[in-house]
């Protein structure tokens, strides 16, 4: 899903994403903002407040 996610977000925005600025962020993290982007149609802005639209990633937290 983060590849496609990726492509996605480079195709809308003529740009990849700044990948590098979340390492070792959660992988579900990072495909929230990217998806909250490409939704939303705005590029990435640190400053910007991302909307948590997928709780969590197949086998995280199972025991909730």
């Amino acid at each position: 899903m983060l590849e496609l996610l990726l492509q996605q977000y480079k195709e809308m925005f003529g740009e990849d994403f700044p990948l590098a600025d979340f390492a070792g962020k959660p992988e579900i993290e990072v495909i929230n903002i990217i998806y909250d982007c490409t939704v939303t149609a705005q590029p990435y802005d640190p400053t910007r407040p991302t909307k948590i639209r997928i709780d969590t990633a197949p086998g995280v937290n199972e025991n909730r």
